[in-house]
């Protein structure tokens, strides 16, 4: 398996397509969102590739902020970016059906982890579902609270691995 930067539309639209494939409608991101999370964080932008068909499998974005509390509109589509911020939000990790269980997941969230750090990042938040809790826990994540999210009608759960 591959992990690299999205280089094109081509790779954006398939990693909508992972997207839109794992999450319901309403929970998943726009194609217009994945498209800024390129244009403004591309380093963060990365997708899992398949060596022996160049298939993509899996995709991972992020965008930095300011602060490690995440507001309601941190989730998806609605985000305030800020190209200066100290922390990194995990917007998107997604794995095609057919790939998951594989440790796709894991060496796109350990390639996101290595970036932050190298970049000099004071940590990492996201929001997920409460079946992805124990994942990000085998990963080094800290349980934080119960987010006032309700984003797509999901109760979405903070989590963080902040080293500064």
């Amino acid at each position: 398996m591959l992990i690299r930067p999205v280089e094109s539309t081509q790779d954006i639209t398939k990693a909508y397509e992972i997207e839109t494939s794992v999450f319901s409608k309403e929970a998943a991101a726009t194609l217009e969102a994945f498209h800024m999370r390129k244009h403004v964080f591309g380093a963060y932008f990365l997708v899992a590739e398949n060596e022996l068909n160049h298939q993509i499998i899996g995709v991972t974005n992020s965008v930095k902020i300011h602060n490690k509390e995440l507001a309601d509109d941190c989730i998806k589509q609605e985000t305030h970016p800020a190209e200066d911020g100290q922390y990194l939000c995990i917007l998107t990790i997604a794995v095609h059906p057919s790939y998951q269980r594989r440790g796709v997941a894991t060496e796109l969230l350990q390639r996101i982890i290595e970036l932050a750090r190298k970049d000099g990042l004071k940590g990492i938040v996201l929001m997920c579902e409460e079946h992805l809790i124990s994942f990000y826990k085998k990963n080094g994540f800290l349980y934080a609270a119960p987010s006032s999210s309700q984003h797509a009608g999901i109760q979405w759960h903070e989590m963080n691995l902040i080293w500064k």
